[in-house]
C-alpha cells in the first residue's frame, strides 16, 4: 500500500516533498484490479494486496523481474542460481513446492503445466514499461482457476500512450550487463504504439569456497505494443520474442506471444474479451551430450462482463485454455509417456460485490473450472470489508484454492524407478485471513494480515508396498500454516520516505494415516525462512539527486544448512539533465557471496554494481 505514494521522477516533475502533501482521500482511492477483476480503490480492498509502482522499480535500479519481486515485503524471492529463482507467497518456496503461486503478465499466465510453476528465466520484460505490480498474498482461485493457491502476481504494464519518443537505458557491471531501447509514437489519431529491444548477460555465481559456478547466461528480446479505439471500443495487440543462452548446463531457451484484447461498453456493463498464443522451448543439453526438450504452445481465450446495479457489483466470466505439450529426454531414462499431449481448461466464474451499507461490502463469488486430468474443481470465497473510519479499514476472507496436477505428477515415467501416477489428484486449500489497514497519519501508513492456511492432498512420492521401486505420486500430506504479514509506510522528512515490512511463517504437517513420503516432507513443503524483514528507503537528497538503501534479513533455511543472512543494495543516481540520468548501484554489499536456496549443490550469490546511463529523448 505504501508504495502507491510515489511517482516517476525522471518522467515527472513531482517529489518526495511535493507527494507528502497527498491527502489521504487521494492516497485510498489509487486504483487496482486484481482483488475484484475491475477496478477499486486499494483502500477498500478486502485482501493483503501490496503494490510495486514504476517508480519503485527505477528507484531500486533493479535489472530483472526478480529482482523486483523482492519490493514485495510478502513474497518470498530466493535466488538458486544464475538463472533459478523460487518465489512464493506464505511458505512452500522451493524448485519443487513453489507451484502455488500464479503470475500473469497483462493478463497472461506464464506457468507452465510441465510442473505448474515458472520458468523465471524466460520471462524478461522492458521494466521500464512496467506500470504497477500487484501482488496478492493468500488465494485466488475464484476469480483467476488453478494455481492461485497461495497467491497472485499480477504484472501490468503501461499502454503505449504513457511511452511516447524514445529511451535508452544501459547497464554495466561485474555481473549484470543490461541494454533496453525503446520508442513510442502515434497511429494519426486512431491511437498510439511502442516497439522495443534489450540484451542482457548473466554472470556466474558462486560456490561455498568462492570459486565459480560458470553458470552465466545471456538473452535478448524484442516487442510490441499498439493502443488504438476501434468498433466503438478500445483494442491492445502486444507481443515479445525472445532467445536466451545458457552456458552451464549448455542450452538455449526461446519463444514468444502474442496477445489482444478488446474492451468496450455494452448496455450500461463492461465487456472485455481478451485472446493470446505463447510458445516456450527449452532445450538442455549435458557434458555427455544428452537432450532435454521441453516445448509447449498455449491457446487462451477469456471473456469477462461487469455490470453494476443497486447495490451489488458482479463480475463474471467464462475461459477455455488449451496446452499442447512435447517432452523428450535422451540424457537420463525419465521421461513423459504419453511424449506428446493436448490439455484442455475450461472455466466460468462469478463474483458479487454487495453494499452491505455505506460502510460494509459482502463480496461472494465462485469458479467452476474443468481440467482434463482432475474433471470439475470448485472454488468459492467470501470476502468483508467494514470502513471502519476515513483512517482505518478491516477485512475478512474464507476461499478455497485448488492446484490441478501437472504432467510431471501425471505420465513421468523411468522404467524400474517410476510408475505413471493416474490417480493423482488436485492439491486443495481452505485459507481464513483477516486484516486491518490504516493511514495512522497524513505521513504514515500501516497493513497487517494474518491468516491461517489448511491444506489436504498434498503430494507424496509413494513406494511400492513390496519391491520399494518403482514409485508413484499420492496426495498424502496434509496440515496447515500460520502467520502475519506486515508492512507500512512513513514520510519522517518531506524529502525521505521509508518502507518496511515483517513476515512470519509457521508451518505443521503430518501424513495421513498409512501413508509413506521417501521424498522427505521439505521436498512438498519448501524450504521457508521462520521471519523475514525488509527497511526501503527513498530520498531525494538534492533537486537531482536520488538515493536508494534497502536492508533485508531472512531467517535460516535450517532444514537444509543455509544460514540467515543480512544483505544492502544502493543505488545513487543524479539526473544530469531533465532528459538524462547517471546512476551507479552495488546489491548484496554485506558480504562477497551469500546462499538463499537449496538446489544441491547449493550455490551462492556473489555482491554486483554496475554503472548506468538513462537517456530519454
Amino acid at each position: 500500500m505504501a508504495a502507491v505514494m510515489l511517482a516517476s521522477w525522471p518522467a515527472a516533475s513531482q517529489t518526495l516533498r511535493e507527494l507528502s502533501d497527498l491527502s489521504l482521500e487521494e492516497l485510498s482511492q489509487v486504483e487496482i484490479t486484481s482483488v475484484s477483476k475491475r477496478p477499486e480503490p486499494l483502500g477498500n480492498a478486502a485482501a493483503a494486496v501490496y503494490v510495486i509502482t514504476s517508480d519503485d522499480i527505477l528507484r531500486s535500479g533493479v535489472t530483472s523481474l526478480p529482482e523486483a519481486l523482492r519490493l514485495a515485503p510478502n513474497l518470498e524471492v530466493a535466488r538458486v542460481d544464475a538463472q533459478t529463482y523460487n518465489i512464493s507467497a506464505r511458505g512452500m518456496n522451493s524448485v519443487n513446492a513453489s507451484n502455488k503461486l500464479l503470475v500473469l503478465v497483462d493478463g497472461r499466465s506464464i506457468y507452465t503445466p510441465f510442473f505448474t510453476n515458472v520458468f523465471w528465466d524466460q520471462q524478461t520484460v522492458m521494466l521500464d514499461d512496467i506500470e504497477r505490480i500487484e501482488v496478492i498474498s493468500g488465494p485466488g482461485g475464484t476469480l483467476y482457476g488453478s494455481n492461485a493457491v497461495n497467491g497472485v502476481i499480477n504484472i501490468i504494464t503501461k499502454s503505449s500512450a504513457d511511452t511516447q519518443g524514445g529511451l535508452i537505458d544501459a547497464k554495466v557491471g561485474n555481473v549484470v550487463q543490461r541494454g533496453d531501447g525503446r520508442y513510442g509514437g502515434k497511429l494519426g489519431d486512431a491511437g498510439t504504439y511502442r516497439v522495443y529491444a534489450l540484451g542482457f548477460g548473466e554472470g556466474h555465481t558462486d560456490r561455498q569456497d568462492g570459486s565459480s559456478v560458470m553458470d552465466a547466461w545471456n538473452g535478448k528480446q524484442a516487442g510490441f505494443r499498439s493502443d488504438f479505439k476501434a468498433l466503438g471500443g478500445a483494442f491492445t495487440v502486444q507481443g515479445d520474442f525472445y532467445e536466451n543462452l545458457i552456458d552451464t548446463p549448455g542450452g538455449r531457451r526461446n519463444g514468444g506471444n502474442l496477445l489482444g484484447r478488446f474492451s468496450t461498453r455494452v448496455l450500461g456493463s463492461s465487456l472485455e474479451v481478451q485472446a493470446y498464443y505463447d510458445e516456450q522451448d527449452r532445450a538442455t543439453v549435458d557434458a555427455n551430450g544428452g537432450r532435454a526438450t521441453e516445448k509447449l504452445r498455449t491457446f487462451d481465450v477469456q471473456a469477462q462482463d461487469v455490470v453494476a446495479f443497486g447495490a451489488h457489483h458482479i463480475v463474471w466470466g467464462v475461459g477455455q485454455r488449451t496446452w499442447v505439450d512435447r517432452f523428450t529426454n535422451t540424457a537420463n531414462p525419465f521421461v513423459l509417456v504419453p511424449e506428446s499431449q493436448t490439455l484442455n481448461l475450461t472455466n466460468v466464474f462469478a463474483q458479487d460485490t454487495i453494499a452491505v451499507r455505506n460502510d460494509v461490502s459482502l463480496t461472494l463469488g465462485t469458479k467452476f473450472e474443468y481440467s482434463d486430468f482432475t474433471g470439475w474443481e470448485v472454488m468459492p470465497s467470501a470476502r468483508a470489508g467494514w470502513r471502519v473510519d476515513p483512517r482505518n479499514f478491516v477485512w475478512g476472507a474464507i476461499s478455497r484454492a485448488v492446484r490441478t496436477p501437472s504432467r510431471l505428477e501425471r505420465d513421468l515415467t523411468a522404467p524400474g524407478i517410476v510408475n505413471p501416477s493416474p490417480d493423482f489428484e488436485s492439491e486443495k486449500l481452505i485459507a481464513y485471513e483477516t486484516g486491518w489497514r490504516s493511514q495512522l497519519t497524513p505521513h504514515a501508513s500501516l497493513s497487517v494480515s494474518l491468516f491461517y492456511n489448511d491444506y489436504t492432498d498434498l503430494r507424496t512420492t509413494k513406494p511400492n508396498p513390496v519391491t520399494f521401486l518403482p514409485v508413484t505420486f499420492g496426495n498424502g500430506w496434509e496440515g496447515h500454516t500460520y502467520g502475519a504479514d506486515v508492512w507500512g509506510s512513513v514520510n519522517p522528512l518531506s524529502w525521505w520516505r521509508l518502507d518496511a515490512g515483517f513476515e512470519v511463517l509457521r508451518k505443521r504437517f503430518h501424513l495421513k494415516p498409512g501413508e509413506v513420503d521417501i521424498a522427505g516432507i521439505q521436498t512438498v513443503l519448501g524450504h521457508d525462512p521462520g521471519h523475514q524483514i525488509f527497511v526501503h528507503s527513498y530520498m531525494d537528497v538534492a533537486p537531482n539527486v536520488q538515493l536508494y538503501i534497502a536492508l533485508r534479513q531472512v531467517a535460516a533455511l535450517s532444514d537444509v544448512g543455509v544460514p540467515a543472512y543480512f544483505e544492502a543494495d544502493l543505488r545513487l543516481a543524479w539526473r544530469v539533465r531533465p532528459n538524462l540520468e547517471l546512476s551507479i548501484a552495488g546489491y548484496n554489499l554485506v558480504h562477497a557471496h551469500h546462499a538463499e536456496a537449496t538446489a544441491p549443490p547449493i550455490q551462492e550469490i556473489p555482491r554486483s554494481g554496475y554503472v548506468g546511463a538513462r537517456w530519454s529523448f
